[in-house]
């Protein structure tokens, strides 16, 4: 099968999981979405950043574990991950991740935060979208819990730098670029949707 693959990046709360997971539920059947979180390092093996756990710093994913699973779904091969994803997992804030099987679909969207960040995965999408959203925006939307760690800390210490050194950047790396406070997300689902139909990925 050819695949096609997306790559969709942008801030913490610019609605990454919601288009990726809605593309999903109109077209199941033609699309696997994959949780760029659920390639996070365990947590002794994510970097400290003034005394906090760095989640946020590209040395807190397994890059080498995200290439590999994409080259199997390519290569038409089941993937199995431990998923975090609030979609797939809605009890992970009570008992941590569980089994999720991954299905070599027709179309593969990776969405995260750091999507376009290692060259390597970059170089295997077919579209690139980066949901344009301020980080002032982000934080009012923001609703993800640090566990240990103080919220308005990690956002002020980490969240907020990191963003602005290593997500932002990223940005110029896009085919698409959409702005997620002057459309909503239906907007922003519509966008997308007729690039893609545009592009005949829905097609057979």
């Amino acid at each position: 099968m050819k695949h096609f693959v997306i790559g969709v990046a942008g801030g913490s709360g610019c609605g990454k999981s919601t288009l990726s997971y809605d593309l999903k539920a109109k077209y199941p059947d033609l699309i696997e979405v994959v949780h760029f979180d659920d390639y996070q390092k365990e947590e002794v093996d994510v970097p400290f950043l003034d005394g906090i756990r760095n989640w946020d710093h590209p040395d807190a994913i397994n890059f080498k574990q995200l290439h590999h699973d994409l080259t199997q779904l390519m290569n038409d091969k089941q993937v199995t991950v431990m998923t975090k994803s609030s979609i797939l997992n809605p009890t992970y804030e009570e008992k941590g991740r569980i089994k999720h099987t991954l299905e070599p679909k027709k179309i593969i969207i990776v969405e995260g935060y750091l999507t376009f960040y290692d060259k390597k995965i970059k170089d295997l999408f077919d579209l690139t979208i980066f949901l344009d959203c301020p980080i002032s925006e982000s934080m009012k939307r923001r609703d993800k819990i640090i566990c240990g760690d103080d919220y308005d800390g990690y956002n002020t210490k980490i969240l907020i730098p990191m963003h602005a050194k290593y997500v932002e950047p990223t940005k110029k790396l896009a085919d698409m670029t959409i702005d997620v406070v002057k459309n909503d997300k239906d907007d922003v689902f519509d966008i997308v949707h007729d690039k893609l139909d545009a592009l005949g990925v829905f097609s057979d």
